[in-house]
């Protein structure tokens, strides 16, 4: 009986051992052939990340794309997309009700900092990185080429019949007493980057009585439908190509950069230190022209965000 018993125990740590040389030999080929092709042990990723967005398409197709894109690499993923625009979805970032949204650059340096408005991209980045993690533990990652500023888009009838080359040749006409009938939308025209600014720089006023005022976002369709002459435009709206509305060269300066850039609780950089390069490969693909045809895709194609985000990702490799 003894002989037997020593002769079980001896086969058992034989097996034992066995076992755990598979063990190390598999451990090493984590990541290989998966189909998920990060290789970054997705089976260790606990703390979910709770993806947030504004309600406009834009914001939307980001916070869609980063949600398939972190998916994709195993990352677990809350989807709260389209809570609400930046006095709703700003606060619930910074008391951790959510971890992660895409915020313009001027939109925090100049409605929640109250700094004056810069038109440099690199300048604008750097103060609301720096400020946004000291202050609140909001870390931004790099941001994307895209900037989705304001613009004076133009019918091209018009265009050609003036012959405007900038917006100072439009200004000049209007100082000369030439009337543009003007599509804009209340907020734009009382903010202090707006209206205002706008007029500061190209240093003249537009007279009242050309202006008109509609819902924000209806300006495109102003101009398509002859009701006015000029409107005001965000630069990547996937109308402006659609209805071949040219946008006229913002020669001085008047509006200031807003690139777009994924901030997220500092919390949640500490715990996946890997995310700014990982999101990077992402975030450097959109310029304007790509975020102005996914733009379109949506509003002027009609297909649905997820279909357009997906399609893209798929397109530049980034998820199969």
């Amino acid at each position: 009986m003894k002989k037997i018993g020593l002769y079980s125990i001896l086969l058992i740590l034989v097996v034992a051992l066995a076992f755990g040389v598979v063990g190390c030999s598999g451990g090493n080929d984590t990541g290989s052939g998966t189909g998920d092709a990060s290789g970054d042990a997705a089976d260790e990723k606990k703390t979910p990340i709770t993806v947030s967005s504004k309600t406009f398409t834009e914001s939307l197709l980001l916070g869609d794309m980063l949600i398939k894109y972190l998916e994709y690499h195993g990352y677990p993923v809350i989807d709260e997309t389209g809570l609400g625009e930046t006095a709703i979805v700003r606060p619930a970032l910074t008391s951790g009700e959510i971890d992660v949204y895409w915020e313009y650059t001027g939109t925090v340096l100049m409605f929640i900092m109250e700094h004056e408005p810069v038109f440099d991209s690199e300048e604008s980045f750097r103060l609301v990185k720096e400020w946004d993690e000291k202050t609140n533990n909001i870390v931004w990652l790099d941001y994307a080429p895209v900037n989705n500023t304001y613009g004076i888009m133009v019918r091209k009838a018009f265009l050609d019949e003036h012959g405007f080359k900038n917006t100072s040749d439009m200004v000049e006409f209007i100082k000369n007493g030439g009337s543009v009938k003007f599509a804009s939308f209340a907020e734009w025209t009382e903010r202090t980057d707006g209206l205002p600014s706008f007029e500061s720089t190209y240093d003249f006023t537009w007279p009242r009585k050309d202006v008109l005022e509609i819902a924000m976002g209806l300006s495109y369709d102003a101009l398509k439908n002859n009701q006015a002459d000029a409107g005001i435009a965000f630069t990547t709206d996937g109308r402006i190509v659609a209805y071949d509305l040219p946008l006229l060269e913002d020669d001085k300066n008047a509006f200031p950069v807003y690139n777009a850039a994924p901030t997220f609780r500092k919390e949640i950089i500490d715990t996946y230190p890997e995310l700014p390069e990982l999101v990077k490969e992402l975030s450097q693909l959109l310029d304007n022209d790509t975020l102005t045809k996914l733009n379109a895709a949506v509003d002027v194609d009609g297909k649905s965000i997820s279909e357009v985000s997906e399609a893209f990702l798929k397109e530049k490799g980034l998820i199969q």
